[in-house]
């Protein structure tokens, strides 16, 4: 198991920067431009004024134009504009790659709360992505990440703790994260769920009802290998166990649903 579906959480931080989707080479005549004199005005309301301008000069596909409103949001506080613009800084997204400066902007934003840039920060620290490797520091994110409901941090956590890597190999821990993620309508999860309680761990006690019910649902949202995963296993099971197993996952689908 790979501690990080990197496709995955990739996928989904694209969806979240959609507003910056578009050509990073926008710009030219009709620029807006900071006024130096709304600086008498409150942070707050600039920096909410900044940020509605970067989304829609975003929206636009004037990346750079963005920029600077981006960036006036996030001195001002702005915790979704710090995000993005850490997150601009580490893809090269209308700015120079800069892997200091999303660092920053990704710490400024973490120590707010926000759990996406608690995440992405962890994840460089994991990667060792522009800065030194630090797995501690790394876990210590994705875990502020994951008591918010990350389920992309808890995924990592869970594989963190599967391999043994940065952190003691403990699967009952790795059980704890996976088990959060699934409860989200994390595939990765609930694939990881099933080969948890289909072989043995040590601490973790075997279930094949509970195992195929994970590995059905993991199925239904087409996560790779995870039919193939439900069938070998429902040929071990009986037809009480295989019964017990699709009530259950009927049940899980339901409370997913909610």
């Amino acid at each position: 198991m790979i501690w990080e579906k990197s496709a995955h959480a990739s996928a989904i931080l694209g969806c979240m920067l959609l507003l910056l989707a578009g050509c990073a080479a926008g710009g030219g005549a009709g620029a807006m431009s900071p006024d130096p004199a709304e600086s008498v005005r409150p942070d707050a309301e600039i920096a909410g004024e900044s940020f509605r301008k970067a989304v829609a000069l975003s929206r636009e596909g004037r990346i750079v134009d963005a920029v600077q409103w981006y960036r006036m949001a996030a001195e001002r506080g702005h915790t979704e504009a710090q995000f993005l613009l850490g997150t601009m800084y580490r893809t090269g997204r209308g700015v120079s790659r800069d892997f200091a400066a999303a660092a920053y902007w990704y710490q400024q934003a973490s120590l707010a709360g926000n759990a996406w840039a608690q995440f992405s920060l962890g994840n460089m620290h994991i990667r060792g992505e522009g800065l030194p490797r630090n797995p501690h520091e790394g876990v210590r994110l994705y875990r502020m990440a994951a008591d918010q409901g990350h389920r992309e941090a808890q995924y990592n956590l869970g594989a963190l703790y599967y391999n043994g890597d940065g952190v003691a190999r403990d699967y009952v821990e790795a059980e704890s994260w996976f088990s959060k993620a699934a409860a989200s309508g994390d595939s990765a999860s609930q694939f990881a769920l099933g080969r948890m309680y289909s072989t043995p761990h040590n601490g973790v006690r075997l279930d094949r009802v509970r195992a195929h019910a994970w590995y059905t649902l993991a199925a239904n949202a087409e996560y790779p290998d995870a039919a193939a995963a439900a069938r070998r296993l429902e040929r071990k099971m009986s037809a009480a166990e295989r019964a017990s197993s699709r009530a259950m996952a009927r049940r899980f689908a339901a409370e997913l649903a909610q």
